[in-house]
This record gives C-alpha cells, sequence and structure tokens, in this order.
C-alpha cells in the first residue's frame, strides 16, 4: 500500500485536512495504541475523533486511492455529525466497527443498506463493510447469506474482490453457496486495475479451497496461474518496497505448488535491496526449511532473528526449534526456545503471549517425542 497506493496525488490533496499517523503494529512501543484501535489484521485504516480519542471509521484490508479519498470523507463527516438517512446509519456502523463491536456495526450497515436502497452512493462500501463485520463477528450464516446476495450484481471491481474473498471464508464446503463464489472468484482473478494484494489474496484462498476440497487440479492449476501472475507484478513493480510485498506473496503460492524453489532468486533479491528488513531471511529460512535444507534454514532463521523485534521475532524462535529438532540437536533447540520464552517475558501484557505458550511447551516436549 505504501509503495503503490498512499503516494497517489489524489492522497496527497487531503494531506492538510488530517494529522497523519502511520503505527508499526509490531513495535512494543506501539502495544497501547494497537490494543485500542488495532482489529482483524494489517493493513489497516483508522480515522480518528481527536476530541473523543475513538476510532471513528475503521477500514481493514487494502483500498485503491479514490477509495481512500472516500473513506476519508466519510470519516470526516462522521466526527462532523449532521449525516441524515442512509448516510446516517452508515456512520453509527462505522462508529461500532471502530469501537471493535462488528456485530453492532453489522446491524447499522444491513439499516444503510434497506434504507439507501439501489441507487445509494454508499451502497458497495457497506456491502464489503458488512460482509467484513459478520466475518469478524463470526455470523458466517450471514457473511456467505450476504455475499451471495449481492456480489453477483456488483460491478466488477475491487469491492467485488474483497466481497467474493470473504464470502468464500464463510461458505460451508459442499454447498451451492461455496460453488456459487468458487466460479465468482474464477472470474474475480481476471479483473483489471484491481490491486495486485487484492488479486493475490483471491488466487491464494481459492485455491485453498479447491485443495481443501479435495479438488487438486483446482487447486494446482489456480497456485500456477496465481505464481504467474505474481511473477508479472514483480517484474512491473516501480521499486524494492513493492517487490518485496509480492515477494512475500510469491513464497506462499511457491511452497502451496510444492516447489519452494522458484521463489528463492526473488527472495536473495530482496535480501540484498532491503537488508534491515527481517522478511526476506525469514522467507528464505521457509523455503529452505521446505526444501528440507535445513542448515542454510538455520542460518537464515539467524539473521532474521538479528533483525527482527516485537511479537513477530517469537515466531522466528519458535522456526528455529523446529528446525534443529529436525536436525536432531534438542539441545540447540531447547535453547532456542528458551531464548524465545525470555524475549517474549520482556515484552508488553498479552503481546505474543499465546506464542510464549507454545514455546514453553515445546521447550517441555523437546526430546519427550520419538
Amino acid at each position: 500500500m505504501r509503495a503503490n497506493v498512499l503516494n497517489d496525488a489524489a492522497l496527497v490533496k487531503q494531506a492538510g485536512q488530517f494529522a497523519w499517523l502511520s503505527i508499526d503494529s509490531e513495535k512494543p512501543v506501539n502495544a497501547g495504541f494497537v490494543d485500542k484501535f488495532a482489529t482483524g489484521g494489517v493493513p489497516l485504516f483508522l480515522v480518528i475523533d481527536p476530541l473523543k480519542e475513538e476510532s471513528i471509521l475503521n477500514w481493514y484490508g487494502t483500498a485503491t486511492a479514490p477509495q481512500l479519498v472516500n473513506l476519508l470523507a466519510d470519516g470526516k463527516n462522521a466526527i462532523a455529525g449532521g449525516a441524515t438517512g442512509a448516510d446516517a446509519l452508515l456512520a453509527r456502523g462505522d462508529e461500532m466497527n471502530g469501537q471493535k463491536k462488528p456485530g453492532e456495526a453489522a446491524t447499522w450497515y444491513e439499516q444503510a443498506l434497506e434504507s439507501g436502497g439501489p441507487s445509494w452512493a454508499h451502497r458497495t462500501r457497506t456491502i464489503e463493510s458488512l460482509v467484513m463485520a459478520y466475518e469478524f463477528s463470526r455470523n458466517r450464516g450471514k457473511c456467505i447469506e450476504t455475499a451471495a446476495r449481492e456480489a453477483p450484481g456488483m460491478r466488477r471491481d475491487r469491492s467485488f474482490v474483497n466481497t467474493v474473498y470473504f464470502g468464500l471464508e464463510c461458505a460451508k464446503p459442499g454447498t451451492p453457496e461455496l460453488k456459487q463464489m468458487e466460479t465468482l472468484a474464477e472470474e474475480g482473478v481476471k479483473i483489471s486495475g484491481v490491486l495486485a494484494d487484492d488479486t493475490s489474496g483471491l488466487y491464494q484462498n481459492l485455491a485453498g479451497i479447491y485443495r481443501r476440497d479435495g479438488d487438486e487440479e483446482g487447486a494446482t492449476r489456480t497456485a500456477t496461474a496465481w505464481l504467474a501472475y505474481l511473477e508479472q507484478q514483480i517484474a512491473k513493480a516501480p521499486n524494492a518496497e513493492a517487490r518485496m510485498g509480492y515477494a512475500l506473496h510469491l513464497a506462499s503460492a511457491a511452497i502451496f505448488l510444492k516447489r519452494p524453489e522458484l521463489a528463492l532468486a526473488e527472495v536473495e533479491r530482496a535480501a540484498r535491496e532491503l537488508p534491515n528488513d527481517y522478511n526476506p531471511p525469514r522467507l528464505a529460512a521457509r523455503l529452505y526449511q521446505e526444501m528440507a535444507r535445513y542448515d542454510e534454514a538455520v542460518g537464515e532463521c539467524d539473521r532474521a532473528l538479528a533483525k527482527a523485534y516485537g511479537a513477530p521475532k517469537l515466531n522466528l524462535y519458535m522456526m528455529k526449534g523446529r528446525l534443529l529438532e529436525k536436525k536432531k540437536d534438542p539441545e540447540a533447540a531447547k535453547k532456542a526456545y528458551d531464548e524465545g520464552i525470555a524475549f517474549g517475558r520482556t515484552l508488553p501484557a498479552g503481546a505474543g503471549s499465546s506464542v510464549v505458550t507454545a514455546l514453553e511447551k515445546a521447550s517441555a516436549a523437546v526430546g519427550k517425542t520419538p
């Protein structure tokens, strides 16, 4: 997003209307902010009311520059107040979403859709917000019901792709709704003008569902197209940061195809271009692990650990320990787990606690399983 969207001239024009803040959610110093505002995952865009110090609009996922301009306008209008009709209902849904109450947000979004009607200017955005709210509130029945009802009639653009993505997430195996979402997803990955992150995510979701349901031909076909798509995006990427974003997806596609070597050269290039980023060696470790080249994987893990910080560093300690166990070195594996536990205890309360628990279990189990 930073490399491909946030530098757009349309957003630069908004600079004087907002106090802009970028938060690295992985840094321990930002734990308080993340605990208060973050939900779902990254990227996450918030419009915060400076007087209430509350999120008035919360948008999870990517967005085009025009979409972000509209979201910023929605946030500004919500802070100003005075909205009526469907717009007021949408603002109320956004407020509930910002307060981490997706179930309540969904109720308001449904009312906004009903009130606004088919020609309402905010209809498409509200459909997206509604489907995500149902997913985050774990109401998968309403999620797929909404996606199945609304997606077929949507304009074929980024919003359609996102709605189908969550529809796939929510649909039950073997249902007509899943078949419908698969058909729409096959269409969605071919739509031009959609952010590459969104297209890649849809490819990944579709391939994974095919494999989950035993359709290996469909899974392999989709993942092969996914990998080729990413290679095209990398070739067109304007800078190293943009290429790195695609390399993350490329490694996933290569591993899915059980051909991790296909992503290795690109990950190695990322390591040269971004020497301070822990992600290239982390990805290289994962690829070498899949290739059963454990010595090289451990070396890359060490390089990543030297650069990583915050809760994600815990996963690297876990990876290193698992690799050392595969190398039949239980003493070194236990040391890696214990170092991870010690590091985890330096983090803010709650940060990475589940991984620390997993590290403790792994440390205790070293050498006890055949």
